[in-house]
């Protein structure tokens, strides 16, 4: 029989860590370790506590979330559910956690909105799960200086030179990055490596709930100092540009590189899907797509990538070693969708026609 998951939830109101401590009591395989009502508290917890999975609150007094993250994630690093509120602030905040390598986000349920509150306790209890099955949480780099005020992108970074003329000839018409379960620090990584600007237009499909896509868009920006930017519809997919798929919106490209947005049904248990991205770029531009599927648990992409592979496109999967959930880039191997893996900056460093 397997031990139990044990989980530290962190919160600074002792009302909602009791009744995250009573829905995760309920559920079978599950032990609550503790309880920390600061980020101070969590931290001096941790050793003894040894929990699999800690739950975080963003909006905390004294040491706020994101800082206690970092420093968790420095000295021990644990698989992190955050528990994020419901304001645009919020949203910012933990978009930034999930780059920092937070696993999952849940949003809070609070009386008088839709969540109800049996829903809530399936959906907490499923990504505490979820978190627990993530296999290597590694402690990350520090954040990069961006300065300026918060939405306003950084100065491009220097760069390795890629051989422009060499990389203009063998350039794909788009780039679809298809990313889930611990993804917006390697789309990070490999943002960041490409040349600036990219002579191919980029369009990421990322798993995140609606309300944090705008977000993760404008952190992007910020960290990789390229033009990244929520799609919108019918928005054309230029050179040089990174659109992001709004949440809860399939993105389809079209032969005149704009992206269409359509709320159909989920695909591979999402939406957006990333087989939907990839398939459509794969019909749109066949040989002169490429693909790259990171980190995430499951398949949605492997099928997609596929596509792009049948087509003629170059596809890639992020490797093992530096992926936080081996799902999704381990089922499009299966597939025998992939040309290469390797690492985000190994990635960024072959489309940068650097190696």
């Amino acid at each position: 029989m397997a031990p139990p998951i044990r989980v530290l939830i962190v919160d600074d109101s002792p009302t909602v860590c009791r009744a995250l401590a009573a829905y995760l009591a309920a559920a079978p395989g599950i032990e609550v370790a503790g309880l920390a009502h600061s980020g101070e508290a969590a931290l001096a917890r941790l050793t003894g506590l040894l929990p699999h999975v800690v739950t975080l609150d963003l909006d905390m007094p004294g040491m706020g979330g994101l800082a206690a993250l970092e420093r968790l994630m420095a000295t021990r690093p644990t698989p992190v559910l955050l528990l994020s509120g419901l304001s645009r602030g919020a949203a910012g905040q933990t978009v930034e956690g999930l780059a920092l390598g937070a696993v999952d986000v849940l949003t809070k349920y609070a009386p008088g909105h839709d969540t109800d509150p049996a829903e809530f306790a399936r959906a907490l209890v499923a990504k505490v799960r979820t978190a627990a099955g993530v296999k290597t949480v590694r402690s990350l780099p520090p954040r990069p200086a961006v300065g300026g005020a918060p939405g306003v992108p950084a100065a491009p970074r220097s760069r390795p030179a890629p051989d422009r003329a060499a990389l203009d000839r063998a350039a794909p018409a788009v780039l679809v990055i298809g990313a889930s379960t611990g993804g917006p620090p390697a789309v990070r990584e490999l943002l960041a490596g490409l040349p600036a600007p990219p002579p191919f237009g980029v369009l990421l499909v990322q798993h995140l709930p609606a309300r944090f896509t705008r977000s993760l868009a404008e952190l992007l920006a910020r960290q990789t100092g390229l033009p990244v930017r929520e799609a919108g519809d019918g928005e054309a997919l230029e050179p040089g540009t990174v659109l992001v798929a709004p949440g809860d919106r399939h993105a389809v490209l079209g032969a005149d590189g704009r992206v269409r947005l359509n709320g159909g049904p989920a695909v591979s248990g999402h939406r957006p899907s990333i087989d939907v991205a990839m398939e459509s770029a794969a019909r749109a531009f066949r040989g002169r797509a490429t693909g790259v599927l990171l980190t995430g648990m499951g398949e949605d992409g492997a099928r997609g990538l596929a596509a792009i592979r049948a087509g003629g496109g170059r596809t890639f999967a992020q490797d093992e070693d530096s992926s936080a959930v081996y799902g999704m880039p381990l089922r499009a191997v299966q597939l025998g969708a992939v040309d290469e893996c390797d690492t985000p900056a190994g990635i960024a460093a072959r489309l940068a026609g650097r190696s």
